[in-house]
């Protein structure tokens, strides 16, 4: 077998010059290749030079790459310095040590004057989306908007048969979360008639349900163990009492979830809350009004009931709630009439106290009919300046805006265009304005759903026409 002889008398002196020339690293790759060849046979090395000369022949023969030039590091710099900084969030303080009341305040006024606007989150248009059941336009056996009204009335007016139903599905709740939750308390509250059948019955259920445990327990921060107890309640009622879970609105004062009762109770939809207040506020309030003046209740559920057809009482979209269309009823009828029809409900300041108001002189004197207040209602906020005014059933006559209730403004997504918006005083918190929940965009529809009743009304039109359910557009507009 032959291998590679070294002549030592040759090579030793040509390696030692080498390496006295070389540096360091290349000695060390020299010896490294030394040690590889030495025991290699000789037609292991021509295979090895051949497939050498193959591989770099090929590297010839391939189209060459033109690489970018790499840019110096002096521009790179200068770009670094035109970057404007970003924007710093806004500042989450803890109150100071030390400091009074006063003083805090005062330090924070005037840190809040270099803190950047923060930008409204954005908010998009509804789209219609495919249904299974589409909404259908109400139809009725009366002829003219006089009959049509009252023909609507009572089907929308509670009954001894609507009043057990509710009632059945308070207990069939109270019956699956009697293990889990011993000490609580359900009640149930519905204004108008639940089996009526209207649009977007399951969106805006007539039926509330209202959970009452400890108000300590369920105190958390930012209402997590509330929440945390209707996921505890939904649960419950889903896997051990035949219910049906629906759609959840977390974001809005008083977390819910909606739920469809079992067919043993009519599958009507209700509205589940955990030490939720607004449904009792709600039949305080119109139980109050309809003592006071049987023509406010009839108004009550005719608002209420265009509203929802007309899509702009879902509170989990930016619309105003029941609770608040109920209040602007209250309020038209306290300021809003003329002067031949006077005023059909006094001030409600004592409501709040559980104290019932005096009803006002003869007011069964008053002719004005159901159908007459509704076309009042949209001819009377069509036009309302809502920058300019505070709705407040509790003084029930004109107020505006003021130091202790500043007026409400809606910014657009730019940051820069501004819209007023409503404010709406809570009778039993006067301290809070409803009208906070709305946005830009749901002022919008509302302004743009006043208008087209007040012109529907103005002419000979059908109830049919005024209560057609709205659908979104197809897609969103440019």
């Amino acid at each position: 077998m032959p291998c590679v002889q070294l002549n030592s008398e040759s090579t030793f002196p040509a390696l030692r010059g080498i390496f006295v020339k070389t540096d360091l690293r290349t000695k060390c790759l020299l010896c490294a290749a030394i040690l590889v060849v030495l025991p290699l046979e000789i037609h292991h090395l021509l295979a090895a030079f051949a497939g050498a000369a193959g591989y770099m022949l090929l590297q010839m023969l391939e189209p060459a790459v033109q690489r970018q030039p790499v840019k110096p590091r002096a521009v790179k710099k200068e770009r670094a310095v035109a970057t404007p900084p970003p924007t710093p969030l806004p500042e989450r303080r803890l109150p100071r040590r030390g400091f009074t009341a006063a003083e805090d305040e005062k330090w924070s006024q005037l840190r809040s004057k270099a803190t950047p606007t923060v930008q409204p989150p954005a908010v998009k248009p509804e789209v219609r989306r495919p249904s299974v059941m589409p909404v259908q336009a109400p139809r009725f056996a009366a002829s003219g908007f006089e009959a049509e009204v009252v023909e609507l009335l009572t089907t929308l007016q509670p009954n001894d048969a609507s009043r057990a139903q509710v009632q059945a599905i308070a207990r069939a709740v109270r019956r699956a979360l009697g293990s889990a939750l011993p000490g609580a308390t359900v009640e149930a509250f519905a204004t108008a008639n639940p089996v009526s059948g209207t649009a977007f019955g399951v969106a805006v259920p007539e039926v509330e349900v209202v959970v009452t445990l400890d108000a300590k327990a369920t105190s958390g921060e930012g209402g997590k163990l509330q929440k945390s107890m209707i996921r505890t309640c939904t649960d419950r009622l889903v896997s051990q009492g035949s219910f049906k879970f629906r759609r959840s609105a977390f974001r809005g004062s008083e977390p819910k979830v909606t739920l469809i009762a079992p067919a043993e109770e009519g599958s009507i939809p209700f509205n589940l809350a955990v030490n939720a207040t607004t449904p009792g506020r709600a039949a305080l309030l119109f139980e109050a009004s309809s003592r006071l003046h049987p023509k406010a209740g009839e108004l009550i559920l005719l608002v209420r009931r265009w509203a929802k057809d007309r899509g702009i009482s879902h509170a989990a979209k930016g619309h105003l709630s029941p609770y608040c269309w109920m209040i602007l009823a209250t309020y038209y009828l306290q300021v809003g009439l003329d002067e031949e029809c006077g005023e059909l409900l006094p001030p409600l300041s004592g409501l709040c106290a559980g104290k019932m108001p005096a009803p006002l002189e003869n007011p069964e004197k008053t002719t004005v009919t159901a159908a007459q207040l509704l076309k009042g209602f949209m001819n009377f906020y069509a036009g309302f300046a809502w920058g300019k005014e505070v709705i407040s059933v509790c003084k029930g006559k004109r107020t505006w805006p003021s130091a202790s209730r500043p007026a409400h403004v809606l910014l657009h997504e730019d940051g820069k265009t501004k819209q007023p918006g409503p404010n709406i005083e809570d009778p039993f918190e006067t301290t809070s304005n409803l009208g906070t929940c709305m946005h830009w965009l749901s002022m919008s529809r509302l302004s743009e759903e006043l208008n087209r009743s007040k012109k529907l009304c103005s002419g000979s039109v059908s109830l049919a026409e005024l209560l057609e359910p709205w659908t979104p557009p197809e897609q969103q507009e440019e």
